[in-house]
């Protein structure tokens, strides 16, 4: 390892030291939440009283609080309709004006193309891991989905009682973040796009189910 990438592996370390655990206590136990970005984790780390946002994949979590504690933890974390989801981060970076997508507005098509499709643009294919595939968060070090517990945004209302019910606490959901506006999310896409997000997500879709019409 080069003194650059050591370098660059201590600065991570001492950063990730210095952020709250991910391990929380709670009545029922400890428990960690897999924040998946933009399947309304911000609203559930609120209610549940996480201290920060933190976006952490299962192999980050492990590595951070180690397999012993991570076996024992109360592990959970919720998905959401793939072709819904890309449409909620993209209107998320616009809002947050993320690479340039506040100033230049690159159209929904386009942007779909150069994230996620064959040829990518690294400018706005900047976060690799906020476009990963769900399942991928989720995985240990064995390469399995490794939580207790999968929600689904969908039916967040039950979702969130069944967590709630598992840690222990009486809570309500709050409303954070709230990018999406009331329009299908079915009419940003045509055929290509549709196809795109399809092959890209190729695993959440098996996993979970999910389908273009639902």
């Amino acid at each position: 390892m080069g003194l650059f990438s050591r370098l660059k592996q201590s600065l991570t370390g001492s950063r990730r030291r210095s952020e709250p655990s991910p391990l929380r206590p709670g009545p029922n136990g400890t428990f960690v939440f897999i924040h998946i970005n933009k399947c309304a984790g911000t609203s559930v780390g609120t209610a549940i009283g996480l201290p920060k946002k933190q976006h952490l994949t299962s192999l980050e979590v492990i590595d951070i609080i180690g397999e012993p504690a991570w076996s024992k933890a109360f592990r959970f974390t919720i998905v959401r309709n793939p072709w819904d989801k890309v449409v909620s981060h993209y209107k998320h970076r616009i809002k947050t004006r993320q690479t340039g997508l506040g100033e230049t507005h690159v159209p929904f098509k386009q942007w779909v193309a150069a994230t996620y499709g064959d040829t990518k643009d690294p400018v706005l294919y900047d976060q690799p891991k906020m476009f990963q595939q769900q399942v991928e968060w989720l995985k240990n070090r064995q390469g399995r989905i490794d939580v207790d517990y999968v929600g689904r945004f969908e039916t967040m209302s039950e979702t969130f009682d069944e967590v709630a019910r598992r840690i222990g606490i009486d809570a309500t959901l709050p409303h954070l973040n709230r990018t999406e506006g009331k329009v299908d999310f079915r009419t940003h896409y045509d055929d290509a796009t549709a196809a795109i997000i399809a092959s890209w997500f190729k695993d959440d879709i098996a996993q979970f189910g999910y389908e273009f019409r639902a």
